[in-house]
C-alpha cells in the first residue's frame, strides 16, 4: 500500500467520522416512499418484470416495505410484502454465516481450522496440501472451480439429494491453493452448512428456523422445499402456497417456469421469504446482533462479522465475515446478491448510515430493475460520503491507456468439464483515448476514465477497476470494485476461451470443405496409391465425425435455448451425449490419420500440391481435436 493511499483511507475515515450524524439526518422518508414506487412501476413496465418485492430500513424501523405487481400472473394475485414468499438465492449464504459466527462465540467453531475436522463423512478430493478454513469458505478462497450447469437447480422433487450426499456427488475441482485468489463458490458455503449441521447434531434448516428465524419473529422464511418422499420435514404447506411464481418474459407474456428446487445445496440458495422479514434480518445486523430485546450475536461478534475480512486491495471493496462489501456514494456497503434462474434480488446495507435495502423480482431479467436502484436511493437521499478513490478524472491523463487492452478471463471459471466451452465470463478492455477505456462484460460496455494511477471509474455507476502490473510493468490483472468475488487475470489468445472457439469454427468450415470436395470429385478419381486412397478417404471420414460433433452439439444447445433453467434441468441431454460419442470416434480417426501422413509422405503417386492439401486437413483435424480436448469435449466430462 502506497504511503498516498493510506493518507486517502485515513482522510475516509475521518471524514466519515465527522459527518454520519448530519448524513443521517438528510433522509425524508416521505420523500423516498413516493420516489420508489415512481422508480418501480416505471422501471417493471419498462423491462417487462411481473412482481417485485421490496423493504427498506433506516435507524432501527422499516421506513418501506412494499410489494408490485404480480406473484400469479393467471391467477391474478398481488405481490404481498409481509405474505409472498420470493427466492432471494445467494442472499441465504448470509445467514450460513451468521450460524457460524453464532458458534464460533460459543468455542464450537475455529476459523482457522482445516475443515475436514468437522466433516468426517465427506472425503474432499484436494490438489493442494494446505488446508481449507472456514476464514477461506467465507471469503470465496478455498480454490475451488466453478461448477454450476446440470446439478445447481432442478425442477423435479425426486432429485432433491440430501445436502451432505450431494457434496460427496458433486465436488468440483480444487484449481488453485486455499487463501490466494477469490473465486465464488456455492460449493465452499455449502460446506459450511454442513459444518454448521454436523458440529449441531441438527440439519441445516432445522437450526437456522431455532436459532435465527424464531428469535427474530421471521415466520415466512424458511430454506424448506416441496421435497418428495426422500427428503424429510419438506416446507409447510402454508408457506408453499404463498411462495412467488417465477417468470421469463417471451413474445410480450409472462410465462411461468417450473419450481427451482435449491434444496441439494440448500445453504447456498434455498431460502424462501417476505420483504418483511428480511427487513428485520437487515435490522438485527444493523443493529449489532439485536432486534425486539431478542440477541442473535454479541455486540463484538457481530461487528466482527462487519470487519472486512479479506481483499487484494485496501481500496477497494472485499469480503466481510460473510456479506460482501460495496462502495455507493462513497459509503461502505455489506451485503449480498442473490440469483436464481427466475429471481434476481440483492440486499445492502450501510452501517454507518444505519440503511439496508432488499429488494428482489420473480421475473428472469430483473437486473434491469434492480441495476442502480441502490445507488440511486443513496446518491438522492443522502449527502456523499467520504471515497478512497477519486471521482474525477486525471487532468493529464497516461498516454498509453493501450497497455490496458486485452481481455481479463474471471477467476470464477469452469476448469475440468465441458461447462468450460459454455461459461467463460471475460472483461474485454479497449483503449479510446488517452485515460479512457471501453471495458465489455456482463452483458454490457461502460466507460471509464483514469482517476489515479492504473486506476479507472466509471463515472455514472462508480464502478472502479484497478488494473495491477508485473514486475515489467504490463498489467496481468483486473480487480473489479463491483464483484470483489473474483479476479479478473489477462490471458492471451491461447488462454482466451473466445479466441479459441473462433479458431475451432475456422477448422470446421476447412473440413466442411472436405466432404464437398469429395462428393465434388466423386466421378474423377486421382492416380493414387492403395495408402494414399485409404488416406483420402480416412480424412473424409474424420472431416464427417467432426461436423456431425459439432451438429449434434448445436443441436443439443439450441433444444435448450430460451429458458435458461434448461442449463441446469436439462444439460447434459440425449443430443450432447450423442455429439461426445461422435467426437470419441472422431478422436480415433484423427490420431489413425495422422498417423498415415508417415507413408503418404514417404511416396506415392499423389503430387507435391495434393500431399500438401491433404496435409492441411490432418491438420484441421488434429487442432480440432486439441481445441476440444482444451474444452473438455472428448470424452464425457460432463459433471464433477
Amino acid at each position: 500500500m502506497t504511503a498516498a493511499r493510506a493518507l486517502r483511507a485515513l482522510a475516509a475515515i475521518f471524514c466519515a467520522t465527522l459527518s454520519m450524524q448530519a448524513v443521517q439526518a438528510t433522509l425524508d422518508h416521505n420523500a423516498l416512499s413516493e420516489f420508489v414506487d415512481g422508480f418501480m412501476l416505471a422501471r417493471m413496465e419498462a423491462e417487462g418484470v411481473a412482481g417485485v418485492t421490496l423493504a427498506i430500513v433506516h435507524d432501527g424501523d422499516v421506513i418501506l416495505a412494499r410489494g408490485y405487481g404480480k406473484s400469479d400472473v393467471d391467477r391474478g394475485l398481488p405481490v404481498e410484502p409481509d405474505t409472498t414468499l420470493f427466492r432471494p438465492g445467494s442472499i441465504s449464504k448470509t445467514f450460513v454465516w451468521t450460524a457460524v459466527m453464532q458458534l464460533l462465540e460459543q468455542g464450537r467453531l475455529d476459523l482457522d481450522t482445516d475443515i475436514r475436522t468437522w466433516l468426517p463423512e465427506l472425503a474432499l478430493r484436494l490438489r493442494h496440501p494446505e488446508p481449507i478454513t472456514l476464514s477461506h469458505l467465507m471469503a470465496h478462497t478455498p480454490g475451488f472451480e466453478e461448477s454450476v450447469m446440470g446439478h445447481l437447480f432442478t425442477n423435479a422433487p425426486e432429485k432433491v439429494m440430501p445436502l451432505a450426499e450431494y457434496l460427496a456427488r458433486f465436488q468440483p475441482a480444487q484449481v488453485r491453493p486455499p487463501g490466494t485468489v477469490p473465486a465464488y463458490s456455492n460449493f465452499g458455503t455449502a460446506l459450511a452448512g454442513l459444518i454448521v449441521a454436523n458440529v449441531t447434531g441438527m440439519p441445516f434448516e432445522d437450526y437456522v428456523e431455532r436459532y435465527l428465524f424464531e428469535p427474530l419473529g421471521m415466520r415466512s422464511s424458511t430454506f424448506r422445499e416441496p421435497w418428495g418422499p426422500q427428503r424429510r420435514d419438506a416446507i409447510d404447506p402454508d408457506l408453499e402456497a404463498r411462495i412467488s411464481r417465477g417468470y421469463r418474459r417471451q413474445d410480450g407474456a409472462f410465462l411461468a417456469g417450473d419450481f427451482e428446487f435449491i434444496g441439494s445445496i440448500g445453504p447456498a440458495g434455498a431460502l424462501s421469504t417476505t420483504a418483511q422479514d428480511m427487513a428485520r434480518w437487515m435490522l438485527v445486523h444493523l443493529q449489532e446482533g439485536e432486534l425486539d430485546g431478542m440477541r442473535i450475536l454479541e455486540a463484538d461478534t457481530a461487528r466482527r462479522m462487519q470487519q472486512r475480512h479479506h481483499g487484494l486491495d485496501p481500496e477497494l471493496p472485499g469480503m466481510a465475515h460473510g456479506f460482501i462489501e460495496g462502495r455507493v456514494h462513497g459509503w461502505r456497503s455489506i451485503g449480498h446478491g442473490g440469483g436464481t434462474v427466475h429471481f434476481l434480488s440483492d440486499m445492502q446495507m450501510f452501517p454507518e448510515l444505519g440503511f439496508g435495502v432488499f429488494i428482489s423480482a420473480n421475473t428472469a431479467g430483473g437486473q434491469a430493475v434492480l441495476r442502480g436502484f441502490v445507488r440511486t436511493l443513496v446518491e438522492r437521499h443522502f449527502e456523499s460520503g467520504p471515497d478512497p478513490i477519486p471521482r474525477s478524472p486525471l487532468a493529464d491523463p497516461d498516454d498509453d491507456s493501450g497497455r490496458y487492452t486485452g481481455a481479463y478471463l474471471a477467476s470464477r471459471y469452469n476448469h475440468s468439464t465441458l461447462e468450460r466451452m459454455l461459461n467463460f465470463p471475460i472483461l474485454q478492455v479497449e483503449s479510446v483515448a488517452p485515460g479512457r477505456l471501453a471495458v465489455s462484460g456482463f452483458g454490457a460496455t461502460q466507460r471509464y476514465h483514469q482517476v489515479a494511477a492504473d486506476t479507472f471509474r466509471d463515472l455514472e455507476t462508480g464502478t472502479v477497476l484497478r488494473f495491477v502490473a508485473d514486475e515489467r510493468g504490463r498489467s496481468v490483472r483486473v480487480l473489479h470494485s463491483g464483484v470483489p468475488v473474483m479476479v479478473f487475470d489477462r490471458v492471451g489468445p491461447l488462454g482466451n476461451p473466445r479466441v479459441l472457439l473462433s479458431v475451432l469454427a475456422a477448422c470446421l468450415l476447412v473440413l466442411l470443405c472436405v466432404p464437398v470436395g469429395a462428393w465434388l470429385r466423386r466421378g474423377d478419381p486421382p492416380l493414387q496409391t492403395d495408402v494414399e486412397r485409404w488416406s483420402s478417404g480416412l480424412a473424409v471420414g474424420t472431416a464427417v465425425a467432426w461436423l456431425g460433433f459439432a451438429a449434434f452439439l448445436a443441436l443439443g444447445l439450441m433444444s435448450l435455448a430460451g429458458d435458461l433453467g434448461n442449463f441446469f434441468y436439462a444439460i447434459p441431454n440425449g443430443w450432447i451425449y450423442t455429439a461426445l460419442a461422435v467426437g470419441l470416434i472422431g478422436a480415433g480417426l484423427t490420431v489413425l490419420s495422422a498417423l498415415l501422413l508417415i507413408p503418404v509422405w514417404g511416396g506415392g503417386d499423389w503430387s507435391l500440391w495434393r500431399r500438401l492439401r491433404h496435409s492441411g486437413v490432418v491438420a484441421a483435424c488434429v487442432v480440432t481435436l486439441l481445441l476440444l480436448r482444451e474444452f473438455n469435449a472428448i470424452g464425457f466430462n460432463l459433471m464433477p
